[in-house]
Order: C-alpha cells, then structure tokens, then sequence
C-alpha cells in the first residue's frame, strides 16, 4: 500500500516507484492540482502535527475549478493532506516556506476544484498536516455550501443534468395538471373561449422550460434543462419524468434531478437512461418518473 510517507520523501520517487500510472483520482469529488491521489482511508492516528488555519470558499458551485485553498500547519509539517468526507481517498501536496505574517509555521497553497457530479448540500473538507515520518495530525475540517452547477434563479426550479452527449428532455405536472416539456414550454393557459381580452402586456407568469438541450443530437454543451417559476408557484402536488429522446449514439446516460424551492432542495433523484427508454412515444406524458414534490 502507498503511503503519504513515500511522498514526503520524494514526490519523484513516488511516481516512478507505483507503477507507470499512478492513480490520478480523477472519481473523487475533491481535485487538487498539483497533488497525489491516494486511494485509501485517512489514517485513524492522529500523532502528527497539528493544522493551524486553512482558508477556503465557503460557497461553490458544482463543476467549480481553479479555487484557491491555503493554510498553515505546524512546524515539524513536510505536507498536507486534503479530502472530502465520502470521497475515495484523498490527496498530498508538500508544504512550502513559512509566510511573513506566521514565520514560524510552514504554509500550503494549491488550486482545488469540485466534480460537476457533486451534490448540491453542505460538504465538509478534511485537511491533516503530515510529518517527515508519514505520521498525521488531527484533522481539522471546514464546511463547504455547494450550489448546483448553473441553477438559473427563481422561487421553483427543477433541475435536469445528465453526462454525455444524449437528448434527454425534462417534463414538469404542476397541480393543475399542466404539462411543461419542450412540446408546451410554458404553463400559463389562456383564458377560455368567450372570456374578455386581456389587457395589452398582461405577463404570462407560469412555469417555464429554459431550453431545449442536445436536441435533435445537436450538441450544445449545457447537457441540462429547468423548469422555473420566477414567481411563487401554485400550491400542491408536482410530478416530474425524464424522458430519452435520443442517446445519440451513447450506450447509456446517467441523469440527476433536483427540485428548488428558494433555493432549498425539495428531493433529489439520479437514474441511468438507456437504449430501452428510447422506445417510447416521446409525446406529452412521456418518460420515466423521476421525482414527486409538493409545494406548501
């Protein structure tokens, strides 16, 4: 097994001691410039030096790169290990020269980004300084906010992403039964035959599909749609499918949907799309249920 003790001793003779390809953790939620990957649980031991401060973003969006994360540790420090609670390891990076404002103590500071995959919630970093020996300090830990990657504002959104070039499209049942996909963008209904004209620039308020994405396999790069209500949205019980139009010439598709009201997570959900959901009629009521909700 690898150990953060090899590193500190050489980060040369590390890659070219494990193998040809060393693991570049590319899985984990937390990446690291610059740093090693170690694919294996942080030492329960904590009789190495202490961590004294670690300064970090307390907010970031999923899919976030080229963050700033730095700190300083105790003096008998040689580096710096770094995770995400729930990752599947975590990374080492050397420290450096003591700062002018703290001459006493080693500092670090790399460039960190987060998966687009990851979850939209709080999430805790894990830093633990390292001595020459390999031995780990107590962990000290910073809590991280992070929000959806590209979440439009609005009172109600409900949020598809997916990974891969595949048409996937988003269908929304708000309480009255109305429909919202990209076959009936938005929820607002006319008033009936007969009733009086509306007034020159009434709004449409309703619920509104943002775009129809990878249509048609016509790559986009957003691989996501919402459904938003810029305003409150009706009351009551809300139903939303995925449906696969098409996974253009993907094997499978993995997809997640999220729900938001004022910015705070109603339910989420992720499934696989595969050959077998292109089948369908992908007509109003089409696609697998993903996700149930009620708006109070």
């Amino acid at each position: 097994m690898r150990t953060a003790a090899l590193f500190v001793a050489s980060f040369a003779a590390l890659a070219s001691c494990d193998a040809t390809n060393p693991d570049q953790g590319r899985d984990a939620k937390l990446q690291v410039t610059g740093g090693q990957f170690f694919r294996e649980a942080l030492p329960s031991a904590e009789t190495g030096p202490a961590v004294r401060s670690v300064t970090v973003s307390p907010i970031v969006r999923a899919g976030a790169n080229d963050r700033t994360c730095s700190g300083t540790v105790d003096a008998s420090s040689t580096s710096v290990a770094l995770s995400l609670i729930g990752d599947p390891g975590y990374w080492i990076v050397p420290t450096g020269v003591p700062d002018v404002a703290a001459p006493d103590f080693p500092t670090f500071a790399v460039r960190v980004g987060f998966a687009s995959s990851l979850p939209a919630g709080r999430q805790t970093l894990v830093t633990r300084a390292v001595d020459g020996a390999g031995n780990f300090g107590p962990a000290f830990t910073r809590t991280i906010d992070v929000a959806p990657q590209g979440l439009p504002a609005g009172v109600l959104v409900v949020n598809l992403r997916w990974q891969n070039e595949a048409d996937l499209d988003l269908h929304v049942v708000d309480p009255n039964g109305v429909e919202i996909d990209k076959h009936n963008v938005n929820s607002y209904e006319p008033p009936p035959p007969g009733s009086p004209p509306e007034p020159p620039g009434t709004e449409h308020v309703g619920g509104v599909l943002d775009f129809d994405s990878n249509a048609q396999c016509v790559q986009d790069g957003l691989r996501a749609e919402n459904v938003v209500w810029a305003e409150a949205p009706p009351r009551g019980h809300y139903v939303v499918r995925v449906d696969t139009s098409s996974l253009c010439g993907a094997v499978t598709s993995s997809w997640r949907v999220e729900a938001f009201l004022e910015g705070r997570s109603l339910g989420a959900i992720q499934g696989l799309a595969t050959d077998a959901d292109t089948r369908f009629s992908h007509d109003r009521g089409a696609g697998v249920l993903a996700l149930e909700f009620d708006v109070p």
